[in-house]
């Protein structure tokens, strides 16, 4: 309740009274004694109520901030979970969403989604409700302590099949054969083997560099640095593979417009798709990678060198993949360890 007010009446009648608030004077105005107070007793009201503004409003804020930092391919991952969460809880207040609905919401969403998918639209959730909580408009944030389904099903990429694999080097010749081949003798990301020049490899050396990555701005290749600095890497160049590429010297090796640029977006999706009709192979392109680690661990290569083959920040990603290789190899470490023991 505010202090009682000094009345005072100015020169043209109206009654005044003036508060220092928050350091400021401010001054309140009316007829009567009675009307001044009635306003003080107001704007003392509307100052004290807790700010909130709704979900969708917030949500435009954060995305304003972030949709300029995002990369394409982040930007296709962020913008279907932001428009879930808006249609979710847009018109709610801020203040009102609990941790309760946050949790019944993923779970519902857990049923027809993958692990991965629920992680990253509670992350927007959490994000959105963190901008709320700088803002004022809460005091703490719901979601922070949000948690996700457990035992959710994780999806996992599993490498080529032996079969596969030896139809990708049967079928090396086919239109577009060498894009699978590449892959899996070099461990490229789709984007990055897209992005792969002739000045990239040093025949001499048998090396090649990996420096860059395809990606698509609607159907129109651009060209961006790898993700971390661990994504820039030198790959050995193995005889099989300088075996088949062709002796230039310069330009995209996969382009439409000799050399001059990349494959656009569509026509690479297109022209793999008619090869694996062609060879008969199933694997996409990230199998093709993991199939290369799959190629390192039965070479022997130690986990770092790998890592480093790999492009991967954390070694702990090398790991993972490295595990599924092992479970796939149990039969056969069983054997040699009879036969040692």
């Amino acid at each position: 309740m505010p202090r009682i007010p000094k009345y005072y009446v100015r020169p043209d009648g109206l009654h005044e009274s003036i508060l220092r608030i928050d350091g400021k004077r401010k001054a309140f105005r009316g007829r009567t004694d009675r009307e001044v107070w009635d306003k003080i007793k107001a704007y003392e009201a509307e100052k004290d109520k807790p700010k909130t503004d709704t979900f969708k409003n917030v949500a435009r804020r954060f995305w304003n901030e972030l949709e300029p930092t995002l990369a394409p391919n982040s930007m296709r991952n962020y913008t279907p979970a932001y428009d879930r969460a808006v249609d979710e809880f847009g018109s709610r207040l801020v203040g009102q969403i609990t941790t309760a609905e946050i949790e019944d919401y993923l779970c519902t969403f857990a049923l027809t989604h993958a692990k991965k998918t629920v992680i990253t639209q509670r992350q927007l959730i959490r994000q959105i409700l963190k901008k709320a909580e700088r803002e004022g408009l809460i005091t703490h944030n719901p979601a922070a302590v949000a948690e996700i389904p457990k035992n959710l099903p994780q999806k996992k990429r599993s490498a080529a099949s032996r079969s596969d694999v030896a139809a990708i080097k049967a079928h090396v010749s086919d239109p577009f054969g060498l894009f699978p081949f590449l892959i899996y003798y070099t461990g490229c990301r789709r984007g990055e083997a897209l992005a792969l020049r002739y000045e990239d490899i040093d025949r001499e050396n048998r090396r090649i560099t990996i420096s860059k990555s395809v990606y698509y701005d609607g159907t129109h290749p651009k060209l961006k640095p790898p993700k971390t600095e661990a994504g820039i890497r030198t790959v050995p160049l193995l005889a099989a593979l300088a075996a088949v590429l062709p002796p230039k010297k310069s330009g995209y090796i996969f382009s439409c417009d000799g050399g001059g640029s990349p494959l656009p977006s569509y026509l690479a999706t297109d022209l793999y798709a008619r090869w694996q009709k062609l060879s008969g192979v199933t694997a996409t392109p990230h199998q093709l990678r993991h199939s290369y680690a799959t190629a390192l661990h039965e070479a022997g290569i130690d986990f770092k060198t790998a890592q480093t083959l790999l492009g991967h920040a954390q070694l702990s990603t090398t790991m993972d993949i490295y595990t599924d290789i092992l479970d796939d190899t149990l039969d056969a470490t069983r054997t040699a360890m009879d036969a040692a023991f």
